[in-house]
């Protein structure tokens, strides 16, 4: 059993473009999406069906009187027969009913798409605009508006005062205008962010402190944040088994010293375990001996490990932890 937006879904399938387009033209925003969702699944209709929804149209054309050719507006119809001046004034006697809908076409557009046009705008046009549209559509524009400005214009919503009809309508036609000139779209998500940027060190085995030097020249606070989404020393404990025997094996003991001397008592033994027993014995050993060292040169050591662990990720020989597998 078909419901109305899958009746009317199939009876514009049935027309003729151009039909379809005019009658399309006479909708709601949000008709003409629920009716677009429903003609994907009334694409394939039966022909039982179809005969049901025709017959259904034409006892409802039985029963419908036409009045006229289309539809004209209250003003086209005014401004034929009383000329454009003398119409206004009378449409201004008549208000807002008699007017044409401010801001129309925002109804149509994502609020992602409006918060774009209003970027260019003032603040109190902005608010404008806000207080024009439904309040669900609105909080969706506002929180894609820069955050420091989203205060400001609640506060600006919260006290607008009247706004000419002239003001409204030049603003109404310089969006239109925006929109008719550059349609926005949707922006693209997902092609990069920190965890990007730290996979593509990892994985290419590049220098970490070269890295993140580039980037803190232009951004200090991006650079911290990278910093820590790095594969680091710590993270050596997420590897399995045989990647640590491979990281342990391509280490010289001069850096191991320093590096497990700092290291947590847990992950030091997970990696002298990935050793084999004598090397780990006469490894373990070397650290009781030679004592403390600086943290300085014990932080060095830890990075290098790390850095030795992107680069065998980087060649093949290691899997990073959910990073996909080693290859062969």
């Amino acid at each position: 059993m078909l419901n109305g937006a899958e009746k009317t879904a199939l009876l514009l399938l049935l027309l003729d473009e151009p039909q379809a387009a005019q009658l399309l033209s006479k909708l709601e925003p949000g008709e003409v999406e629920l009716i677009g969702r429903a003609m994907l699944s009334v694409a394939e209709a039966n022909p039982a069906t179809i005969e049901s929804v025709l017959d259904e149209v034409l006892e409802i054309a039985r029963e419908t009187v036409p009045v006229g050719e289309g539809s004209p507006t209250v003003r086209e119809l005014f401004g034929r027969a009383l000329g454009d001046d003398r119409a206004g004034g009378m449409i201004e006697r008549l208000g807002d009913e008699a007017r044409q809908p401010l801001f129309e076409r925002l109804h149509w557009l994502e609020p992602y798409a409006i918060a774009s046009l209003l970027e260019g705008e003032h603040a109190q046009a902005q608010a404008l605009i806000l207080a024009q549209l439904p309040s669900s559509r609105a909080a969706l524009v506002l929180a894609r508006l820069p955050a420091e400005q989203q205060p400001d214009l609640v506060r600006r919503v919260a006290t607008i005062r009247p706004v000419t009809p002239h003001a409204a309508e030049a603003l109404d036609a310089a969006l239109a205008e925006r929109i008719a000139r550059s349609r926005p779209r949707q922006p693209l998500t997902g092609l990069g962010g920190m965890q990007r940027a730290a996979d593509l060190i990892n994985l290419a085995g590049l220098d970490e402190d070269v890295a993140l030097q580039a980037l803190s020249k232009v951004d200090p606070g991006a650079a911290e944040i990278l910093s820590e989404t790095l594969f680091t020393f710590i993270d050596l404990a997420r590897l399995d088994t045989r990647a640590l025997q491979n990281l342990m094996r391509s280490l010289d003991a001069e850096l191991l010293i320093p590096a497990l001397r700092a290291a947590t008592g847990e992950l030091r033994e997970q990696l002298l375990a990935a050793m084999p027993q004598r090397a780990a014995e006469a490894l373990r050993d070397e650290i009781d001996n030679r004592g403390p060292v600086k943290v300085e040169e014990a932080a060095e050591a830890q990075k290098a490990t790390a850095a030795a662990a992107r680069r065998l990720a980087a060649e093949g020989v290691i899997s990073l932890p959910g990073k996909g597998p080693a290859y062969v």
